[in-house]
Formats: C-alpha cells, sequence, structure tokens
C-alpha cells in the first residue's frame, strides 16, 4: 500500500492542482476574449477587406473549414490575404497574456506594502524590549516547533483589538502580522494564542503563502485586463472595433447580436468559474494549515478558535475560510485532504480543454489552415499532455488516501468522472456558443453541426468517460505499486509512464473534435466499398457483421494517434515490472499466451479448409473475399483474446498478467498471419490466395492487425476477465502482489513491448490484390444552394457591386449617347464621330476587360447571370470600337441598333440577383 507517513502531505496538495486550474482559467478566459476581439477588430474597411479576400481566393466561409484536398490551396490562399487585414491573433493572444502576467507580479509584489501600510503594521523589533520579551521569546519557540528554516518577519497590527493573525509576503521574506488583541490573548490565554500563531506558521512551512498572494494577485489582474474590458464591449459593442468611440446606439443589431452570442453569456461562465477557483484555492489551504498545526498542538484547541471566530464572521459561500463544520471535520480526519475530489477534476479538465481550444483557434486563424500542421497539432498535444498530468496527479493522491485506510477506489471513480465531465462540459459550451453564432448561417451550420451530430458527440463523450476513469484507475494502481516497492526508480517510470500512456490514450479526443476533419462521409465511403467486398465474396451471413467490426476500428485507430503502438503494451508493462505479479504467474500467463496462440492457429487452419472447399477458386481470386476473409481471421484472433480472459478471470488472475497473456496471443497470432498470407499458395489444401509462392501478400490489413489487436484485444481481455471472475460460483483467492525478482523476466516484458510496437509500426509491403481498404478523403456535404445565397453577398461586398455598377454605368451612358439615333433624331454616322458617344464607346471597352476578368459569383445560377452579363458588357464595347473605327460605320451601326434595341435580359437577371442579395442582408 501506499506510504502515509506524513499524512495529508504524501502527495501534491490540493492547493495546486486549485491553483493551476485558476492560472490556466483565468489565462484561458484572457486569450478567449481578445482572440474573439482580434477576430472582431477590423479596419474602417475591414469587411469588405475580408470579402476582397474571399474573392480573390475563391473561397467563402460558408464552404466551411473542410474542403477536399485539390481545393484546400484556396483556403490557405483566404488566410494569406486575410493575414494583411486582420490583426495577428497569436500576437493579440500573447500581448494580452503578457499584459495579465505583468500586472499579477506587479500586483503580487506591491501587496505586502499596501498591507503593511494600510494597516499600519509596526515591526515587532520597533517596539520596546522590556515590554515584548515575553512575546519574542514566544515566538521564538513556536518557529522552532513548526521547524521553519528561516523565521518570519512578525508585526503588529495596533488598530484590530479582535485576535487574529495573518502570513503573507511578496517576493522577499514572509512575514506574520499579529492583531493587537491576539498579543493581549497570550496573557490569559497562551494556548489560544499559540494555536492562532501556528496556524499562520503553518502556512509558511506549507509553502502557501506564495500560492495565496499570487492567487488574489491573478485574480484582481483578471478583473483588470479582461473583465471590464469585456463587460465595457457588451455595454458599447464599438468598444470592439477600429472606431471604438462611435455612438453604440449607432452600431447596428448586428454587432450587438454579434457579442451577445459570442461572450453575453459564455463570458461570465467563464468568470464564475474563475471566481470559484480562486475561493477554492483560498479555502483548501486553510484546510492544509489546520493539518499541519494540529501536528504541533491539540486539535481541541484550534476547534475551540474556529469555533469562536466562526461566531464572530460567521461563513458565506463567498468567504475565503471553509465552513466550521468542515474545519473541524478534517481536524478529525486530515487524510481527507488526499481524496482527489469530483469538482476539483471538474473544474481541472474544464480549464485544460477551454486553453487547448483557443490556443488552437489563435494558431489555427494566424496560420495557413492545415490542422495537420505541427503547430497546431502541438497546442493539441500540450493539452492532452497536461490532462495526463491531472490523471497522474488523481492516482497519486487516491493512492495514498486509499494507503490510509480511510477510503476505496470509487475515489478513482469520482476524479476520472470529474475529469471527463469537464472536458465534455467545456466542449459543449464551445459548440453551444459556435451554434448561437452560426444560427442564420445554414451552411456553416451543417458543416459544424449536423456531420458531428448529438448522437456521435454523446458517444465521443461516453468513451472519454470511460478513458479517463480507467486512466485513474490504472494511474493509481501504479502509484500503489510505488508505495509499495518503496524505490524510486519505480517512482520515476510510473510517472513517467502515466503520463505517456495517459497522453496517448487521450489524445483522440482533441484530434477528433479539433484536429481532424469531419471523417462521417470519409467512413461512408469506406463503408461502401466493404459492402461491395462482401457482395463479391458472398461467402456466410455474418460477413457484414464482420467486416464492419473489424474494419471500422481499423480504419479509426490511426486516428487515435499511439494509442495502438505504445499506450496498449503500457498498460501491463509498467505494472508488472513494479511488482503487480510474482515471476510464477508472469510464467504462467505467457504459457496461457502461447497456448491460446496454438488455438487460433487451429482455428485458421479451419477456415482456410473451409473456405477452399465451399468458395469457389474464381470467387477466391478476388479482393473482395481476400478482404472479406481477411476480417474473419483477426476476428478470431479478438474471439481467442476474449477467451483466454473468460479464463484466466475465471482463475481469479490479475488483470495485467491476464493483459500481458493476451498480448502475448495477439503477436504471435499477428505474426503468424503475417507468415499465412505471404506463403498462401504455398499450401494447395489450405490455398486463398492465386499469386505464387512466396508472395507478397494479398490485403495489407493482414500485415497492420495489431491496429485492431493491440486496442481492441486489450478490451475484450478486460471483458473476459470481469466476466471470468463474476462467473465463478466457488470463491478462490487471488495471487498476492510481490517483487518480479530477475533481470531476464524484466528484459522479456520489455523485449515483448518493444516487439509489439515495432510490428505495429513496421511498414506493410505492397499488395497484389488490394492495397488499400479505406478511400481518399471525401469532403463533407453541403446544400450548393445555400452556400451560394450566403456567399453571394460576400462576393458583392468584396468588388462585385462596384464592378458591376461600373460595367452598367458604363453602358448606361453608351445608351444615353445614342439615344438621338435609337429615336432617329440624328444619323449614326453623326453620332459615331460624336465626342460623347466615343468617350462612352472608349470607357465601356476599358470596363468590359475587368468585368470579364472578375471572380464569377458562387452559385450555378449567379455564376451563369454574370457570365451573361460579362458577355453582353463585351458585346457592346466590341459593336461600338467597331462602329467608331471603320471607315464606312453602316453595318456596324445596323448591328449595333439591332442589339440595343434586343432584349437587355442579363442585366435585368443580374440586377435581381443584387436586389435579392440585398434584401437578405438586411
Amino acid at each position: 500500500m501506499t506510504r502515509s507517513a506524513d499524512g495529508p502531505f504524501s502527495a501534491p496538495a490540493s492547493t495546486t492542482l486549485r491553483f493551476g486550474t485558476l492560472i490556466l482559467l483565468s489565462a484561458s478566459a484572457t486569450a478567449m476574449w481578445y482572440w474573439l476581439f482580434s477576430t472582431i477588430w477590423r479596419p474602417i474597411d475591414g469587411v469588405a477587406a475580408q470579402a476582397r479576400c474571399e474573392v480573390r481566393s475563391g473561397y467563402y466561409l460558408a464552404m466551411g473549414k473542410w474542403l477536399p484536398p485539390d481545393e484546400q490551396a484556396r483556403y490557405n490562399q483566404y488566410h494569406r490575404c486575410m493575414a494583411n487585414v486582420t490583426p495577428n491573433s497569436v500576437l493579440w493572444v500573447a500581448v494580452s497574456l503578457a499584459l495579465l502576467a505583468v500586472v499579477t507580479l506587479a500586483l503580487f509584489a506591491l501587496q505586502p506594502v499596501w498591507r503593511r501600510r494600510r494597516k499600519r503594521l509596526i515591526p515587532i523589533e520597533a517596539l520596546s524590549a522590556a515590554d515584548t520579551t515575553a512575546l519574542r521569546e514566544e515566538l521564538r519557540a513556536l518557529v522552532r516547533t513548526a521547524g521553519l528554516a528561516r523565521p518570519p518577519r512578525f508585526l503588529i497590527e495596533s488598530a484590530n483589538p479582535r485576535p487574529a493573525g495573518r502570513a503573507f509576503g511578496g517576493l522577499g521574506r514572509r512575514e506574520v502580522s499579529l492583531s493587537a488583541g491576539l498579543v493581549v490573548q497570550l496573557r490569559h490565554s497562551p494556548e489560544k494564542f499559540r494555536a492562532v500563531v501556528l496556524h499562520e506558521l503553518a502556512h509558511d512551512r506549507n509553502g502557501d503563502v506564495t500560492i495565496t498572494y499570487v492567487t488574489l494577485a491573478a485574480w484582481r489582474a483578471f478583473v483588470l485586463v479582461t473583465v471590464i474590458p469585456a463587460l465595457a464591449s457588451l455595454v458599447d459593442p464599438a468598444l470592439a472595433t477600429a472606431q471604438p468611440f462611435r455612438n453604440p446606439f449607432q452600431v447596428g443589431w448586428s454587432l450587438w447580436s454579434t457579442q451577445l452570442a459570442t461572450l453575453g453569456w459564455f463570458f461570465p461562465v467563464l468568470t464564475a468559474l474563475v471566481y470559484v477557483s480562486r475561493i477554492a484555492v483560498l479555502r483548501v489551504r486553510e484546510g492544509y494549515a489546520d493539518a499541519r498545526a494540529a501536528q504541533w498542538l491539540a486539535p481541541a484547541v484550534l476547534r475551540e478558535v474556529f469555533t469562536a471566530a466562526a461566531a464572530q464572521d460567521g461563513t458565506r459561500w463567498w468567504h475565503t475560510h471553509p465552513r466550521l463544520a468542515a474545519r473541524v471535520r478534517l481536524l478529525g480526519e486530515p487524510v481527507r485532504l488526499l481524496r482527489p475530489g469530483f469538482w476539483e477534476n471538474f473544474t481541472a479538465g474544464f480549464a485544460v480543454q477551454i486553453a487547448g481550444i483557443y490556443a488552437y483557434l489563435a494558431l489555427d486563424s494566424s496560420w495557413d489552415g492545415s490542422s495537420g500542421s505541427l503547430i497546431n497539432q502541438g497546442a493539441h498535444d500540450a493539452a492532452t499532455l497536461v490532462t495526463a498530468m491531472v490523471v497522474g496527479i488523481a492516482g497519486w493522491r487516491g493512492a495514498s488516501f486509499i494507503g490510509s485506510g480511510q477510503g476505496g477506489r470509487g475515489v478513482y471513480t469520482r476524479a476520472g468522472l470529474g475529469l471527463g465531465l469537464g472536458l465534455a462540459s467545456s466542449y459543449g459550451l464551445v459548440m453551444l456558443r459556435e451554434g448561437l453564432l452560426l444560427h442564420n448561417s445554414p451552411a456553416l451550420s451543417v458543416n459544424s453541426f449536423t456531420l458531428a451530430g448529438l448522437g456521435r458527440d454523446l458517444v465521443l463523450v461516453a468513451l472519454m468517460l470511460v478513458c479517463t476513469v480507467l486512466l485513474c484507475h490504472w494511474a493509481g494502481y501504479c502509484s500503489q505499486l510505488v508505495g509499495a516497492t518503496s524505490r524510486w526508480p519505480g517512482g520515476l517510470l510510473a510517472a513517467v509512464a502515466v503520463l505517456a500512456g495517459a497522453w496517448a490514450c487521450l489524445r483522440w479526443w482533441n484530434n477528433l473534435n479539433y484536429g481532424m476533419p469531419p471523417i462521417a462521409d470519409t467512413l461512408a465511403g469506406d463503408a461502401s466499398m466493404w459492402r461491395q467486398s462482401v457482395l463479391e465474396a458472398h461467402w456466410t451471413v455474418l460477413d457484414p457483421a464482420v467486416v464492419k467490426g473489424v474494419l471500422y476500428p481499423f480504419v479509426l485507430l490511426p486516428v487515435l494517434g499511439p494509442v495502438t503502438s505504445f499506450a496498449a503494451p503500457l498498460l501491463w508493462l509498467v505494472p508488472l515490472l513494479l511488482g503487480a505479479a510474482r515471476r510464477g504467474t508472469v510464467r504462467s500467463a505467457a504459457r496461457s499466451g502461447v497456448v491460446a496462440a496454438l488455438v487460433w492457429l487451429v482455428i485458421e487452419v479451419s477456415l482456410r479448409a473451409v473456405a477452399h472447399a465451399t468458395v469457389p477458386s474464381g470467387t477466391r481470386a478476388g479482393g473482395g473475399f481476400a478482404v472479406v476473409f481477411v476480417c474473419w481471421e483477426i476476428a478470431a484472433v479478438l474471439v481467442v483474446q476474449l477467451g483466454t480472459g473468460l479464463v484466466l478471470g475465471a482463475r481469479r488472475m490479475r488483470l495485467m498478467p491476464s493483459l500481458f497473456a493476451t498480448t502475448v496471443t495477439g503477436v504471435l497470432c499477428c505474426l503468424a498471419l503475417w507468415a499465412a498470407h505471404v506463403t498462401d499458395s504455398c499450401v494447395p489444401g489450405l490455398q486463398i490466395s492465386t499469386a505464387g509462392c512466396p508472395s507478397h501478400g494479398d490485403v495489407f490489413v493482414a500485415f497492420q492487425a495489431l491496429r485492431d489487436v493491440g486496442f481492441l484485444g486489450s478490451a475484450m481481455t478486460v471483458g473476459g476477465v470481469l466476466l471470468g471472475r463474476a462467473l465463478r460460483r466457488s470463491p478462490r483467492s487471488r495471487p498476492a502482489l510481490g517483487h518480479l525478482s530477475g533481470t531476464a523476466p524484466r528484459l522479456g516484458l520489455v523485449a515483448l513491448a518493444c516487439g509489439f510496437i515495432g510490428l505495429a509500426a513496421w511498414p506493410p509491403p505492397h499488395h497484389e490484390k488490394v492495397d488499400s481498404v479505406g478511400v481518399d478523403y471525401v469532403a463533407p456535404h453541403f446544400d450548393p444552394a445555400e452556400v451560394a445565397r450566403e456567399s453571394y453577398p460576400d462576393w458583392l461586398r468584396g468588388g462585385g457591386i462596384a464592378q458591376a455598377l461600373t460595367a452598367q454605368s458604363a453602358l448606361t451612358n453608351l445608351f444615353k449617347a445614342a439615344e438621338p439615333a435609337l429615336r432617329q433624331q440624328a444619323t449614326w454616322a453623326a453620332i459615331s464621330h460624336d465626342s460623347r458617344f466615343r468617350l462612352a464607346c472608349q470607357t465601356l471597352a476599358h470596363v468590359a476587360p475587368q468585368t470579364g476578368a472578375f471572380p464569377p459569383p458562387p452559385g450555378t445560377a449567379t455564376s451563369a447571370h454574370w457570365a451573361a452579363y460579362v458577355q453582353l458588357i463585351a458585346g457592346f464595347a466590341e459593336r461600338c470600337t467597331a462602329a467608331t473605327e471603320s471607315a464606312d460605320p453602316g453595318t456596324e451601326t445596323a448591328d449595333l441598333t439591332a442589339a440595343m434595341r434586343t432584349s437587355l435580359q442579363p442585366a435585368d437577371d443580374m440586377t435581381a440577383d443584387i436586389v435579392a442579395a440585398g434584401k437578405s442582408m438586411r
């Protein structure tokens, strides 16, 4: 069990986790607001400039972020254009965070000076030595009791008649203020005096004085730097523009609604969480100080002091001291401070997720939009690594709490649920904010939400909750093993392994939600091809279920990141190295894994014999049957792993050696599978392929089966072990934990884990039948009509309406100049030599190529109308030019007259499009 020699101080304090949460939340809220500010802020013509970037690049915001690869260049070109229009989001966020840090440090450094001046504190050295001799001796004795290497500086608050003390300090020496009432109490109630002073010295001993006053400074800096500007922009949205001093009632409802949708409710939620985190830090540090002081004097005296203080001040939810009942309970059970709570992990998960989201958004809006870039992936991985640290702390503290004999493994479940729900709640709130922001943009809403879908999100949340709960249990189990072995190398190994394993197992969450394109359509394309393979094979009625069960995880698991590469073997390797099983148990598990692999080999031979006997050679030679058959082979491996876990669970073998056993089975089966597909044609009676002997194989899935076997096999093992234990009727004691003696067993375990990783990462060879079971990325589907309707106003703002009006003005001037000839009030010969007509014709001839070169609007109908309009302008320019330059303009003027008297339908269609877009923009 975990050592608990130092009681509640045997693991990282909850104060540290809550303090980190406060800093992360305040920084995230600041980054969020200034990132939104950078996206809202525009120069005077900023909206038109953004629209021009859309027109020049051919990418419109309504198209969404995820484009087919051949159109991704448009998105990148749009980002490069916008870089010259909008401020760099990363720069805005970096400057805001730097300002927040500077203000925090300044307030932290100034607060001791401010407190000394405001309270008029007098150093005890400035008082008469004769009057304070007893006080000084008592204080020196209490400092020795507290074990402080450097005694604090004591000051007297002469204007306060109530018995009170306060430990504070900045960048220099710690200080403790003692009220005049407390000094008087030394004479008639020395025990209470000692209780108050030791409580304050306990803050210094615990090292939370700096945390306390950085917390206070961080909250005040957050209010100054972020809350006040944000609330001001809510009241007057013009403050968030390049013209901040406009009349707020003239900015328009659209800007008000945007501010309310983005900040009106979301920012107050973050601010409330920051404030709650501030209170949590200040309250929990009091519990640790009480526990430390209780080691130096009788807890009954502390209870009496707490009761008197509560009677004078009362306790409210906004107070920085815990309620009296909570403080008294902690005095009796100080190890409760070790318990990883639900809410502290919830707020930590929420803070980590918010920080990761807005770090990603700031980076994504400042560089080219390829989410697979190292920069964006780094933001996701950093957030996941911090989440892994929270998992490790929860496991460490939970193991210490269980080791004290005060609780069971339910503490891991509560911590995991809190962390998972915090991550999910943060993601849900961000999605809700995005949904409110895009409620008037159906095309963008479809791109962002319909494909994700509530059902898909709930499945991901459930899967993530399972991961966080299991990881907290695993981290706690490793911490318990470290406590049992009492060796520092084991502790270092467990810490690194927990970080690596939790990072690998949770990396998929941010990747799927933010770092990867919507994959629903891509998987639909995969499923279509798999159905074709099933139809070609036409072997058994279970083919569709087997193919989907094997290939869906096969396609999805690479998206999850390195979970199949090293997370799966880490789950059993680290506990076994720390002593989760004795040497004999590990040997037994290895033998069980080999036996299970032999069982699979029998099933493999049987499958090949049945296929060779029942499937025609022509069907077996096709790629469809190759896909179906390899799915049956992999499914057989998973079934064998499930059965192995069931048997070992019934025999009461522990979970970690059981996972080791099924890993042995998986590795041996995958090697055999590889060999079977290379030497397939070498055994005529079991032949599936028609390739030569040996061959390069037929389906590359066979050579990367560890994708499924590593992840799904581990899940099957866990389920099998739990089911086996439940089905066993007669009780049987499980083998005790023990030290894994000898170097050879350890090297064998490490070699197997390394072999697993090597096989999982080994590139497959080229295959003769099916070189891929997937299809290329399929762009998310959206309604082209909706995209065109939402993008057309941007095209107009980006120069379309200006170009159309310029061409229309030139054409109108030409008609006015030709009006006398059209009314037969003058001859065309005279008109063609008229300076006004010539100028109008030259202007139209100059405008026509500009109109033709201008990018067409989005949408089939509007693009066709624009093309007809361009053709109309070019036709009139050509005819009038011919009429003015010809020596005998008779034919040319007749052609121009006929054109002017025919229908101008393209101009009417273009005008109708502009009018309709104008109505939708209101």
